[in-house]
Formats: structure tokens, C-alpha cells, sequence
């Protein structure tokens, strides 16, 4: 079967994808998004975000995650995914962390310091016109900046957090050096599926001059690692855990325990608790923030991989070593009131009874309309929940960015800003282009 992939160079998630699609040798075809293609895509696309895969009969999938859960399923080699269940897992919360926090950090250096604006601005119209933008150069950037820049407070980074990101980014990067010097990709001698995603925010960041003196300065094996994560081979087999363990708990312990997870879990809890602010210790920081539901749903589907991966023992040692445990499993209060409710009823689906209504409150899920029979109605939200593919990752969605392009509270992982202007609002098109794809906090998840 052959492909076709939509997506920029502006992109994170166009570029995990694509790294994605040639190490596992698939045919397919780069389909940038351009003022030419623009029509082209949203006929076979049902949002405007990037990437877009499509299937030579024409279905297409927005969703960078559930694009490669099928595509691993269905062409197993060179498998991106650890046979060790442990390891398999691991890489799920480094995904989950590259396409959600590390897309905050690259919006972050990309949006909010004048030099960098405007060469990513630039590369936008540059990307989505290629003949040449209409009318005077400077407004069209100018109005580029202003529109991406505007989704900064969507994405929480209109206060205190995006210096809290950057900590979190400049202690990453020094630890996921380390590893690399002594280790070909994160867990061993062949790319996983966090190689994919890590890389393909670290090499949008790259290409903007204050994150790429970081990486420079801190990170001289990462730099070499994203070249090569541009079209990675396998050398060899994944490592045991024991043999990544002194390098790869660092990375967990002393960045995505003191940061990250504590974000996602109190960000989830807010927003099952429906609360309009939640307050967040990161590091030294105490933080108040708006809740983002696309992260929620994301970081609700990781809890539940735990809830069955803590019976592994390596994985569980693991994750006490590193104080993440805590974030990982549901918190006890709710364990501590499961004798006061009601039985929990498996549906069809394998979700409980609480898990439907909590979705409904969630995703303001749909009743039947005039006309419309519950069974339809029931058929709706199965499609939702298929769309979303167990991550929202876009709040990232995220969605989805190191690329850095755009965000709006829309439902993605790999997100959209949702900014569609018309083919006429020249500044505004080029924008949509570079950064609908995957603005890593808009709330559409497919």
C-alpha cells in the first residue's frame, strides 16, 4: 500500500511522522501544504491540522499516534515498539512528554523572542507560497506573528510557565545527552517510537536560533541524533532496561518527575474535577493555570496503560526509583471512595460505566437529535473516541509544536490552531499552513 502524507516543514508532527514512514520503508508520497495544495487537503481532511496521512483509497488519519499504533500492528518490522512491556511503556510517557511539553517549549522559544519570530515567520510564507507571497513582505509577517503569538495563553504561555519550560528544556536536553553517549537511540540500537516524537520537536528547535544554541551548547550527541532520526535505520535490537537504566532514570527523575508529570496529573485532576484554575508545583515554581482537556484526555489514556503495567515488575521498580509512580497511577482518594459508589459496569467498548460519563462531561458527548435513532447517536461517539486514538496529544495535540505553529482549546494532539483564514488574507493563510498542524495545545485530537 502506498501513502500519501500532508504536512510542512514548519511542522514537529509532519516531521516525526515522515522519519516514522521512511524507517519503516513504506511508499508514500510528501505532500507539503502549500497555497497550491491547500484545496487538495481540505478535501481530505476532515480538520485543518497537519499531518494528514491518507491511504491510497482515500482515509485519511490526523492523529501521529494512532497512525503508527496501526501501522506497527499491521507491518510489525523493524518495530518501533519494545517487545519488553516495560520498555514499551516507557516510550509511551517520553512520547506523551515530547508531543505535550517539549511542543510547549518549542512554541515557547519560537513565539515569544522577537529574532526568532521573525525567521519562523519567514519559513512559513516562505513554505506556503512558494511562487513568491502576495503583497508587501513585512505585513504578511507581521501579521504571521500577531496571529501565533495570539494562541500563546491558549497554550499556557501568556505567564509564568514559559520560564518554567525552558528549565525544564535546558535540563532535558543535558540528560538526554548524556544518554546518547552511550546509547545509539533512547532504548538501544533501533529508533522508538519516543525517538520519533522527541526528534521531531528537537529538530523544528533547531531550526530556531535561541533553542538551537541551547542544543548546541548542551546537547552535541542530540544534535547528531536528530540528523540521523531525519531517516533512522536499526542497528540492532532494543536494550534491556538494566542496560539503559543508569543514563535513562535521570531523565525520568530528575526532569519528567519534577516537571511534566506533575503538570499532567494536576491538569488532569482539575479537569475531571471541573475546575476553572488549578494550582501547580514544578521544579522550585508554584504556578496557577487553566486546565487543558485535550492534555486530560491524553494523560487519562497513559494512566490507564499503568493501571496494567505496574504488575510489571521491572516497570514498576522503575518508576518508584524515579518518583513517578505518583503522577502514573490514579490518585488513592479515588481508589479510597470506590466501596462508596456504585458497581462498575464494563460496556462494549471495555470502558466502565463512570468512564462513559466522565467522556460525556468531558467531550460534551452528543444525544440524539430530531430524527436521529440512540443507536446512531451511540455509533457517533465510538467514532469520537476512535478519532481521538487514545491521545489527545495536542495540547499538543497535541494539539501537536516544536514546530510550533498554532493552538487553539480544539480537541488534537497533533493540533490545529483552527485558524483558517481565506485564500485572500495572505498572512493568515501562511500561518494556518506552518502551524495548524500541530499547535501542541489546541483541543483536537484525532
Amino acid at each position: 500500500m502506498s501513502y500519501r502524507l500532508f504536512g510542512a516543514e514548519t511542522s514537529a508532527y509532519s516531521t516525526k511522522m515522515r522519519s516514522y514512514l521512511k524507517y519503516k520503508a513504506f511508499a508514500f508520497d510528501w505532500v507539503p501544504r502549500t497555497l497550491e495544495t491547500e484545496d487538495e487537503l481540505k478535501r481530505v481532511s476532515r480538520f485543518g491540522t497537519l499531518p494528514v496521512l491518507v491511504t491510497s483509497s482515500g482515509f485519511a488519519v490526523h492523529d501521529t499516534t494512532p497512525m503508527m499504533e496501526a501501522l506497527e500492528a499491521d507491518s510489525p518490522e523493524p518495530s518501533a515498539t519494545p517487545a519488553d512491556p516495560a520498555l514499551a511503556f516507557l516510550a509511551c510517557v517520553l512520547e506523551e512528554h515530547a508531543d505535550v511539553w517539549l511542543a510547549k517549549a518549542a512554541y515557547h522559544y519560537r513565539w515569544t523572542r522577537k529574532k526568532d519570530q521573525r525567521l519562523a515567520a519567514q519559513r512559513s510564507i516562505e513554505e506556503y507560497y512558494p511562487s513568491g507571497a502576495p503583497g508587501e513582505r513585512k505585513a504578511t509577517e507581521d501579521l504571521a506573528i500577531e496571529t501565533m503569538t495570539g494562541q500563546l495563553k491558549t497554550m499556557q504561555l501568556d505567564g509564568d510557565l514559559g520560564p518554567v519550560v525552558e528549565k525544564s528544556f535546558k535540563k532535558f536536553i543535558k540528560l538526554l545527552d548524556d544518554h546518547l553517549k552511550k546509547h545509539l537511540f533512547i532504548f538501544g540500537d533501533r529508533p522508538s517510537i519516543a525517538d520519533f516524537a522527541i526528534a521531531g520537536q528537537l529538530i523544528q528547535m533547531m531550526k530556531d536560533p535561541t533553542p538551537a544554541k541551547i542544543i548546541e551548547k548542551d546537547g552535541e550527541f542530540v544534535a547528531k541524533w536528530c540528523e540521523f532520526m531525519s531517516a533512522p535505520t536499526a542497528s540492532g535490537p532494543f536494550a534491556a532496561l538494566d542496560d539503559l537504566k543508569e543514563t535513562l532514570a535521570p531523565i525520568f527523575a530528575d526532569d519528567l518527575a519534577a516537571f511534566f508529570l506533575p503538570w499532567a496529573a494536576e491538569n488532569l485532576e482539575s479537569s475531571l474535577a471541573g475546575a476553572e484554575t488549578f494550582p501547580v508545583t514544578l521544579g522550585k515554581d508554584t504556578l496557577t493555570l487553566a486546565p487543558l482537556r485535550s492534555a486530560a484526555r491524553s494523560f487519562r489514556e497513559l494512566r490507564r496503560k499503568f493501571v496494567t503495567g505496574q504488575a510489571i515488575e521491572a516497570l514498576k521498580a522503575f518508576t518508584d526509583e524515579t518518583a513517578t509512580t505518583a503522577f502514573l497511577q490514579r490518585p488513592p482518594r479515588q481508589e479510597a471512595k470506590q466501596d462508596q459508589r456504585p458497581p462498575r459496569t464494563e460496556t462494549p467498548e471495555g470502558e466502565t460505566a463512570e468512564d462513559e460519563a466522565t467522556e460525556a462531561s468531558e467531550a460534551g458527548a452528543e444525544q440524539p437529535r430530531d430524527g436521529e435513532s440512540s443507536d446512531e447517536a451511540s455509533r457517533k461517539r465510538k467514532r469520537r473516541r476512535r478519532r481521538r486514538g487514545g491521545r489527545n496529544r495536542g495540547e499538543g495535540g497535541e494539539g501537536e509544536s516544536a514546530s510550533a505553529d498554532a493552538g487553539s482549546d480544539q480537541e488534537g494532539d497533533d493540533n490545529a490552531s483552527g485558524d483558517d483564514a481565506g485564500p485572500d488574507d495572505a498572512g493568515e493563510d501562511a500561518v494556518s499552513a506552518a502551524s495548524e498542524d500541530d499547535a501542541p495545545d489546541a483541543d483536537v485530537k484525532d
